[in-house]
This record gives C-alpha cells, sequence and structure tokens, in this order.
C-alpha cells in the first residue's frame, strides 16, 4: 500500500468519478486508474462500483474511506509540523467553530495568532459539535471550540472544559415585547433555535419544561449566525443563544437580552479533538492563546 494509492482512492471517492478526480489531482486518467486497481489487489477487495455515471464506493470502501482520510491527514500533520519546527512558519489548521466560540474566543486570538503565524493558512468553520463530529474523528478538522452537551460525546473525542456559559432570551432592539419580565410571558411568540444536540426541539421545549409551562412555537432552526441575525432583524421571532451574542461588539448595537427573571444554564464552552491528534506548533499555540482568553474575567451580568 503507497501513500499515492491512497490519496488516489480518496481523490475518486470525493470526487464521484475517475475523470473528476484527474482532473482535481492533475493527472492522467489511466495512470489513477492503475493506483486504484493496485490498491484493490493488495487490499484484496473491491472499493468502488463502476458505473455509466461514475463510481461509489461499496460498503468496504466507505470503512476504508475513513482509515485512508486519517493517514494522509497525518502524513500533512508531519510534514507540516517538521516544517515549522524547523522554522517555516507555513501549513493549515482548521478550526470549527460556534457561533459563541466566534464571539467569545475568536475576536480575541485571531490578531496575536496572525502575528506570530502569518503563512498559516487558516480555515475557519461554523457549526456544532453534531455537524463537525464526523471531520473531528477523520481529521480533517483540527479541533472544535464551543458548547458541548454531555449526551453527544463519543469515546474517541477528548474534551476540556474552557469556561461555563449561560443563555439569553434575545430580540432585535425595537421587539414589542423587550418589557417581558418572566419566560411564562413568552410562551405565546415565534422561537427560533440553534442546535447544540441532536434534537434543537428538545433543546428549548425542555428548558420550557423546567419551568412548568407547555413547549414553544417553534418556527424556525438555524446553524448559522448570519441566518440566525437575519430572523431576528425581519421578524418577531424570538432566540435562547448564550450570552456571548450581546457581549460582542459585533451584535451589541443590534440586539438586546430580555431581563427576565429566570436564569438559563448552558453547556460549557469546551475544546474537543480527536484522541491521539497530535497538534502541529501552530495549533498548539492557537489553542494556548484560546485557553488564556477563556481564563479573562467575562464581562458582568447584564
Amino acid at each position: 500500500m503507497k501513500f499515492n494509492q491512497l490519496r488516489d482512492f480518496v481523490a475518486v471517492a470525493e470526487a464521484g468519478s475517475l475523470r473528476a478526480a484527474s482532473r482535481r489531482l492533475e493527472l492522467a486518467q489511466p495512470a489513477i486508474t492503475r493506483s486504484i486497481q493496485e490498491l484493490e489487489n493488495s487490499l484484496g477487495a473491491q472499493l468502488f462500483i463502476r458505473g455509466a455515471r461514475g463510481v461509489r464506493l461499496t460498503p468496504v470502501g466507505m470503512v476504508f474511506l475513513v482509515r485512508a482520510r486519517n493517514v494522509l491527514e497525518e502524513v500533512r500533520r508531519a510534514g507540516e509540523e517538521v516544517s515549522q519546527i524547523q522554522g517555516s512558519a507555513e501549513g493549515n489548521l482548521v478550526v470549527g467553530l460556534s457561533i459563541a466560540g466566534h464571539m467569545g474566543v475568536l475576536e480575541r486570538v485571531l490578531r496575536p495568532f496572525i502575528r506570530r503565524y502569518p503563512r498559516v493558512r487558516l480555515h475557519v468553520i461554523e457549526g456544532f459539535l453534531p455537524t463537525l463530529e464526523s471531520e473531528l474523528l477523520a481529521g480533517t478538522v483540527d479541533f472544535f471550540i464551543g458548547p458541548v452537551s454531555e449526551d453527544i460525546v463519543t469515546p474517541e473525542l477528548d474534551v476540556s472544559k474552557l469556561f461555563d456559559n449561560e443563555r439569553l432570551v434575545i430580540a432585535r432592539r425595537d421587539h414589542p415585547r423587550s418589557a417581558s419580565r418572566s419566560l411564562s410571558d413568552l410562551n405565546d411568540v415565534d422561537w427560533l433555535t440553534t442546535s447544540i444536540t441532536h434534537d434543537a426541539k428538545d433543546e428549548l421545549s425542555a428548558v420550557f419544561a423546567e419551568h412548568g409551562l407547555p413547549p414553544p412555537r417553534l418556527i424556525a432552526k438555524c446553524q448559522s449566525a448570519l441566518s440566525i441575525l437575519t430572523f431576528l432583524m425581519s421578524t418577531d421571532m424570538l432566540a435562547m443563544v448564550p450570552r456571548q451574542w450581546v457581549e460582542s461588539p459585533l451584535m451589541k448595537d443590534l440586539l438586546i437580552p430580555f431581563p427576565l427573571k429566570e436564569r438559563f444554564g448552558a453547556p460549557p464552552i469546551c475544546l474537543v479533538h480527536r484522541k491521539g491528534l497530535g497538534l502541529t506548533p501552530a495549533a498548539e499555540h492557537f489553542v494556548t492563546l484560546v485557553r488564556k482568553a477563556s481564563s479573562a474575567p467575562l464581562p458582568g451580568p447584564r
């Protein structure tokens, strides 16, 4: 089994055809075909089913794809680590960030990280742990920063808490119900929710049930800051989100927290990465900056 065979196999699997993989890798199609055949012969198993419109993975191929991606990612990291140790501050860093991670952490670490590693290409993916878990396990995302619920952590992931958090009910500044003082006053309004766990509806319903209220009227589910902001600014919907939303300079002039008497806990903001995954010096530096920013005191209570 050779490195180029794994590379070619992953390219074909992701592109869906030999021709598309040939264009991506800038290699002749017969060379890729031969590489795949040699790989299948060495494994003693068929990895693809060929069809008129391309190829699709066999069950064995699906399993092998996960391992092949892991190998390629480890090789990439190994090369970047050696390069960075020798003083060439280049490479790639892929970070998964929740919205709270963006607003509560990224804006504090971005400038110092770029000053230290100006030529490291930083790829930031917005999402929540359920949406990024497969990429973390595959090693295509170096680590994730955001809220972590205990019931969604797999044994293959290492989780360390950065800081505790709380949620607030927010809306646009001129919302007609902004003077409400209790969650019970808001049971008849429309709500949108994010998705910290696999079932977004259960997240918000559980909060209402905890306070003896019927489930809220859930109208929309959003997983990006832009989508949430668009809904909140364009409608009378409410959202229950981490407090970083109204503490961020980007949002504090647009949104307001409702002065409710109830306090709403939130899953802690955590750092998550695959167990046994070695981080490059650039990634280690980013993590160090994140931990330093997380230990800084948060703004006072609302």
